[in-house]
């Protein structure tokens, strides 16, 4: 593993170096993962007996943890990680380390995420207020479900985004703050950029279904303080004298393996919100 992360960077383009999920994850150890988290999504529920409003408010707050951790791994969040966590080029502009591009990018990313979040709550607490909370949560556990299987690859499902990653451009004309706080702020809501995880769309649905512009604005903060994790994780390895191509290699096989761990998630909160309808 220690040659694995220092290892210098490579001159040719690996299109195979982040595997396959089956390549990363057994299929066995998937859909086992997945069974347990059923049982204890099922068990939950049915020792906590919540209402139908508090498991909806909890099956919100499940969907914003885990797309905290999981929306990280994709080349936008790489990409983050060497804007913020390589050291500054002495011919670029500005004075910086590491941590404060850490602090400018957290601001950016919070700012514009808390403001998504309050205004997707807001709008459902006009269009949610015209549906029965039963059938809101019976929906949102057939769609968590539905998009668990497709995080662990037993089904496809539809998965609309913004193919276009962020502008790498304006890394070679830009102060490295400046484009810290940049990128945190178009990543922020989420939709501006390649959709990394599925428990994306079961966090919008839920905040929706709720209808609390609160919620939304702490479930997004929370998600957009998650998206620092690549950057965090990036400067204690650099500081412990890792480098920064390992970092990014060992990243492409920890996402397959966030992936199934998300899946498993997603069926976990589909069986807790599906047993809270009993």
């Amino acid at each position: 593993m220690t040659t694995v992360l220092s290892h210098q960077p490579i001159e040719t383009d690996l299109p195979d170096i982040r595997p396959t999920l089956d390549g990363a994850v057994s299929a066995r150890a998937r859909l086992g993962m997945a069974a347990g988290a059923a049982v204890v999504g099922a068990g939950v529920a049915t020792l906590a007996s919540p209402t139908t409003s508090t498991a909806l408010t909890a099956a919100v707050v499940g969907a914003g943890l885990v797309t905290s951790l999981a929306a990280n791994w994709s080349t936008c969040g790489m990409s983050v990680a060497g804007v913020v966590a390589a050291p500054k080029q002495p011919d670029r502009k500005g004075s910086s380390t590491p941590l404060r591009r850490l602090g400018w990018h957290a601001l950016g990313s919070v700012s514009t995420g808390a403001v998504t979040g309050a205004l997707l709550g807001a709008i459902g607490s006009v269009t949610a207020a015209h549906l029965s909370p039963l059938w809101l949560l019976a929906g949102w556990a057939l769609f968590a479900f539905a998009y668990g299987l497709h995080e662990i690859g037993v089904l496809t499902m539809p998965a609309p985004m913004r193919r276009r990653q962020l502008p790498r451009h304006l890394r070679r004309t830009m102060a490295p703050w400046k484009v810290s706080l940049l990128f945190g702020a178009i990543i922020g809501p989420g939709f501006l950029i390649f959709i990394r995880s599925s428990a994306y769309y079961l966090l919008v649905l839920g905040v929706l279904a709720v209808g609390s512009p609160a919620l939304g604005a702490a479930m997004f903060t929370v998600v957009s303080l998650g998206r620092c994790m690549p950057s965090v994780a990036a400067i204690v390895h650099t500081r412990r004298g890792g480098s920064m191509p390992g970092f990014l290699s060992v990243m492409c096989v920890v996402d397959r393996r966030v992936q199934a761990v998300t899946g498993a998630a997603l069926v976990g909160l589909a069986a807790f919100a599906a047993l809270a309808l009993a």
